[in-house]
């Protein structure tokens, strides 16, 4: 679609440049701007899709809780380590 759209605007922009009317030349110059801008953002769209990771590698709830658990773990040890260093 958006390969359609390109081509829809680059001919509309030819139009332009050899209409001979002002209704012709309106028409065909936000015809070609409308159809420039939505595949401007379906090529957006596309490379967005392209580059976006799938849901299957995102973590699990399970997987998020084991990580925080691991996380607090060595904080909770190292704690009264950096207290002693800091008296002593």
């Amino acid at each position: 679609m958006r390969w359609i759209l390109l081509l829809i605007a680059v001919f509309c922009f030819a139009v332009v440049f050899t209409a001979k009317t002002p209704g012709l030349l309106g028409f065909a110059l936000v015809l070609g701007l409308a159809s420039m801008f939505g595949s401007l953002f379906g090529f957006a769209a596309a490379r967005v899709a392209a580059i976006a990771r799938p849901d299957a590698v995102l973590l699990t709830d399970k997987d998020i809780s084991a990580l925080r658990a691991s996380l607090r773990k060595p904080s909770a040890t190292s704690a009264p380590n950096m207290s002693s260093a800091n008296t002593g």
